[in-house]
């Protein structure tokens, strides 16, 4: 072949290969840039399933701190309730009556002298105010007595014969 003919050969190629480049090109972008689409997706998948696992440890870290606290709770709540419940039964033995017999006997005796008081007083002339004092407070007395002696029938008898209350 005349060297002529192979330059023109050449150019024919030259040609050519520019048309197919015009279509190639345009192809290897396009397939490049789909690679390139999906590497990102799955970068993207990757970190997000980073986050989610991160996210999940924290989660965890929530609930084991959550179960935590709330046994930490329960157990507060717990021994509130059995000083409320102690508390309870420290009211309940000191709501009755903080009295005995003896005292009961007591007051009984004392509205007796009283109810003495007064008679001795009737007798006498100008002590009606005292005969009337002694009087009131004989009823009275005698009104705490049997106010007494109905809680002492409704309390255990090992409460009501304990001794003098101080």
């Amino acid at each position: 072949m005349q060297p002529h003919q192979q330059v023109l050969a050449m150019g024919i190629l030259w040609l050519i290969s520019l048309i197919a480049l015009t279509f190639i090109i345009p192809k290897a972008r396009h397939r490049a840039f789909n690679r390139g689409i999906e590497v990102g997706k799955q970068l993207h998948k990757a970190d997000l399933k980073l986050q989610i696992k991160g996210l999940r440890d924290d989660l965890d870290e929530a609930r084991i701190n959550t179960d935590a606290d709330q046994r930490k709770h329960h157990m507060a709540v717990a021994a509130l309730r059995r000083t409320i419940k102690e508390l309870e039964e420290r009211i309940m033995s000191y709501t009755g009556l903080a009295v005995t017999k003896s005292d009961y006997d007591l007051l009984i005796n004392a509205s007796e002298t009283l109810a003495l008081a007064k008679k001795t007083w009737k007798a006498a002339q100008g002590t009606e105010p005292w005969c009337t004092r002694a009087m009131q407070q004989h009823q009275d007395i005698q009104a705490l007595a049997m106010r007494i002696h109905s809680q002492l029938r409704t309390t255990p008898a090992s409460t009501a014969t304990a001794g003098n209350a101080v």
